[in-house]
């Protein structure tokens, strides 16, 4: 009796902590830490995803600067862009990546078409086989060391329908190819092989940067006035390009190398010029000023290049020269000659702090013929200066850009201001300012200065 009365109070103690909210409230934490344990078999762990992709959408709207200043003139171009990237893991070793981009310019004042047009960017499989890398379909392959003007960088064709003022990124053309990178004793060979031709993508006479009937036609004219030539009327024929056969096809090889502290590449490619070759057909004698007619022609490359770059604490010295073999060549005789050219670039750049980048370099390029029978100078020599910081937490980003050379008087200024106002928008204000004589590739554009203001959302 004893026993079965303590057992009745003990029940009752309980009862009664249990209508207390101090004990509620303990053994609702106390089951809280017990549900991982008891629920961690039962709740499954969620796979990644294969897939990774991004979004781009950004307009580009341009003023220009010069007269005239009427309204409906201002305006250059008003280019909205959307750009789409995925990528599909495949396995640990392979993967497909693909990459689009839609364009719009209702402006219609630099040769885009007037309507909404896709550009595929990229479709590739990359995978291994053993040690070797390989990367099959659209894609872009760089090479070179030079910011601003290409040397080796020559594998995909350009669109020059904003001249070289678009971001290389973006105005590569992607070509359908087959790379392999093998590793070798002490180096790397990459292997190319473009089975088609494409050219760059050209404006046209009466576009803002178009250079005459045919593009490049613009300078030969301005250039033999300025030479003391007769005048002359020209008129462009259809351009001649290589078919799509096998035969027409590109190829290239580079090797890479580590010396010292020093990394080497030496190349070469075989393939096509991106612009045409205005081909010297006939004068005819009409009055009241004779007419050249031209031949507009795609031509063969052969470039053979090396590169170099080492590194001496906050600066970086970099080095490129090529050799571009029987490079067609305007000559005083009124015809055009094969001949060899050499373009070469010395590079610095220095990093003293974190937020500051400066670059310089020097270009030189020279044709492997006097003077007296060349068209346009022998030589060529510029210099870039390129400046980069921020502030605010790399939120608000200055930079300038400044192109000129020394033998002919022609100079490009690029300043830009970017501000980065959350993690997905950006807005920035930059100008394009030409200067030089009418003969030279910037003096042809003196009256295409420009105002860019760019909005961009990306995820």
């Amino acid at each position: 009796m004893v026993l079965k009365s303590k057992g009745k109070r003990q029940r009752a103690k309980v009862k009664r902590a249990a209508r207390h909210p101090n004990f509620c409230l303990l053994l609702f934490a106390f089951c809280l830490l017990l549900y991982p344990v008891f629920a961690q078999d039962a709740t499954p762990t969620p796979t990644p995803s294969n897939w990774d992709w991004t979004l781009t959408i950004r307009n580009r709207t341009g003023f220009r600067l010069n007269a005239p200043h009427q309204l409906k003139t201002l305006g250059q171009m008003s280019r909205i862009a959307v750009d789409g990237k995925a990528t599909y893991k495949i396995s640990l070793d392979w993967r497909v990546t693909l990459a689009a981009r839609a364009h719009y310019d209702p402006v219609n004042r630099l040769g885009y078409p007037p309507r909404l047009w896709i550009d595929p960017r990229e479709a590739v499989l990359s995978g291994k086989v053993k040690k070797v890398d390989l990367k099959l379909g659209l894609q872009q392959v760089v090479w070179g060391q030079a910011d601003g003007l290409r040397v080796l960088d020559v594998i995909n064709p350009l669109d020059y329908r904003e001249f070289i003022l678009e971001d290389f990124l973006d105005s590569r053309r992607p070509l359908w190819m087959a790379r392999a990178d093998v590793p070798v004793e002490k180096g790397s060979v990459q292997l190319l092989w473009i089975p088609y031709f494409a050219p760059g993508r050209l404006p046209v006479e009466g576009n803002e940067f178009g250079l005459g009937p045919s593009f490049g036609l613009g300078l030969v004219t301005e250039t033999a006035r300025h030479a003391g030539l007769p005048p002359f009327d020209v008129k462009a024929l259809p351009t001649i390009r290589p078919a799509y056969q096998l035969k027409h096809s590109q190829f290239g090889a580079r090797y890479s190398r580590s010396i010292g502290s020093w990394d080497w590449t030496a190349n070469y490619f075989y393939g096509w010029d991106d612009v045409p070759t205005n081909q010297l057909i006939e004068v005819r004698n009409t009055a009241p000023k004779p007419i050249a007619v031209f031949q507009p022609q795609y031509e063969r490359r052969k470039v053979f290049g090396v590169t170099g770059a080492n590194n001496f604490g906050p600066v970086v010295l970099r080095l490129e020269a090529g050799w571009n073999q029987d490079r067609t060549t305007a000559t005083r005789e009124a015809r055009l000659a094969r001949l060899g050219q050499f373009s070469s670039v010395v590079g610095l750049d220095y990093s003293p702090r974190e937020w500051l980048w400066m670059s310089g370099q020097y270009f030189l390029s020279f044709t492997s013929a006097p003077q007296a029978s060349l068209l346009f100078p022998r030589y060529s020599h510029l210099v870039s200066v390129y400046a980069r910081t921020n502030f605010f937490r790399d939120r608000l980003r200055p930079e300038l850009f400044v192109l000129t050379g020394l033998n002919e008087r022609q100079s490009l200024l690029r300043p830009k201001l970017t501000q980065v106002v959350n993690d997905h928008w950006t807005v920035s204000l930059s100008a394009d300012v030409f200067g030089g004589n009418p003969r030279n590739i910037f003096g042809a554009f003196n009256r295409n200065d420009r105002l860019v203001l760019e909005v961009k959302w990306s995820r």
